[in-house]
């Protein structure tokens, strides 16, 4: 089992909490389906998110969920509650096991908001989910249901295999379930991929590329 100093090392943790608050950090881990925050509470503490998957999911005031984002990437969850004091404005879920290392803010906070290291850190980790959020939005606009399910897919075979999660992906793409199967369907009608339950199989690589998109 990894220790805290571990994952210090490994995920590089002084980029994202100053060394002087180590000795405060707690490693977390939650199974699939455990709620690592919950939308409408108040936030307990900061965490880091570094291995696992996660999706980021508001409640509507019609009681539909709307998935903002799914993660299987280290990043922090809470800094917009904590700069904003407010309560946690979505709720964040484990989709398989996931390890956190959460930096409580009992006792913690005052300081934290006076310290200038560490809000520097917070805010350039904002800037870049602020950017990852502009490519997102510009990419869902900018691009067919077909070119971006394509990119989805080579991004995240293993061995030509990949698994789909079709109401989250239908989410993130901004389109209906039903929009998303017919898409699937054709791509299986064209012989780029095949259906094998639990799993898809690439069946033309080099086809399903030409739909990929081009950075």
């Amino acid at each position: 089992m990894k220790t805290l100093t571990d994952w210090i090392q490994e995920f590089q943790l002084e980029n994202i909490f100053p060394a002087h608050y180590f000795e405060k950090l707690q490693v977390k881990s939650f199974s699939a389906g455990e709620c690592i925050c919950q939308q409408g509470q108040d936030l307990q503490a900061l965490s880091y998110f570094v291995q696992g998957k996660i999706k980021i999911v508001r409640r509507l005031f019609n009681g539909k969920e709307h998935i903002l984002d799914i993660q299987d990437k280290p990043t922090i969850i809470g800094d917009i509650e904590f700069l904003t004091n407010q309560q946690t404005v979505s709720s964040v879920i484990a989709l398989e096991k996931s390890w956190i290392i959460q930096l409580p803010l009992e006792n913690n906070k005052n300081m934290l908001l006076q310290d200038p290291l560490f809000l520097l850190k917070l805010g350039q980790g904002l800037a870049q989910s602020l950017y990852e959020q502009n490519i997102r939005a510009s990419t869902n606009l900018s691009y067919t249901v077909k070119e971006r399910l394509a990119s989805h897919i080579l991004a995240i075979q293993k061995g030509g295999t990949f698994q789909l999660e079709l109401s989250t992906l239908a989410d993130s793409f901004g389109v209906s379930y039903r929009h998303l199967l017919r898409v699937i369907g054709e791509f299986i009608a064209l012989g780029l991929i095949r259906k094998q339950k639990p799993y898809y199989h690439i069946v033309d690589s080099k086809q399903l590329s030409r739909w990929q998109i081009k950075e």
